[in-house]
């Protein structure tokens, strides 16, 4: 699993009751990513993550994201923002940065039960499905059985949620810049 840090486009779907929870398309590279998330009721916000900076933009407004005078941050003005952030700006900070920094080698520290599954075929390319499951989590991973072994699915479910992620483009380097400074705005705090 590992092998999908090597994956520069990722998309991570989460639905809970048949409802969509949140969309997330990302392009990474090393510790760069920049994305677009979706939430339930249709808003979408860009984001770019360079480390551990953290900015978003609307992609149309929105009274869910102020600034910090509290007015409402305009398309394409850059809100930097940390997990650490208060009310919704914390909430995005959180759900981007889990989608640019999912780390699999995590799972090597945690009780993971892990199976074979079965061969398969996906989009017409020969895979290997390995199922694993942690408590309430269990997900089914597809892995690449031609070229390298590289992972391009993942589906499960924890509990009432279900998510899918798929991996795409290994070994792309793509370039993630800052917004430009005329674009951003001063800091919550």
């Amino acid at each position: 699993m590992d092998k999908a840090l090597d994956a520069t486009s990722v998309h991570t779907m989460q639905v809970s009751g048949g409802r969509k929870l949140a969309d997330v398309h990302a392009v990474h590279g090393g510790d760069r990513c920049t994305g677009l998330l979706t939430d339930d009721d249709g808003y979408a916000w860009h984001f770019i993550i360079l480390g551990e900076r953290i900015w978003v933009t609307p992609k149309r407004r929105s009274a869910k994201l102020a600034d910090h005078t509290g007015a409402q941050v305009e398309p394409g003005r850059y809100l930097p923002v940390e997990v650490s952030s208060p009310g919704f700006a914390g909430t995005l900070a959180q759900h981007t940065s889990a989608g640019c920094h999912m780390r699999f080698s995590t799972l090597k520290q945690q009780h993971v039960v892990v199976t074979k599954g079965a061969e398969s075929r996906m989009d017409g390319r020969p895979v290997l499905t390995v199922n694993a499951e942690q408590g309430d989590v269990k997900s089914t991973v597809y892995l690449a059985t031609t070229g390298e072994p590289v992972p391009l699915r993942v589906v499960g479910r924890a509990g009432k949620e279900s998510f899918t992620t798929t991996w795409e483009d290994y070994g792309v380097a793509p370039t993630i810049s800052a917004p430009p400074k005329s674009k951003t705005l001063p800091p919550l705090s």
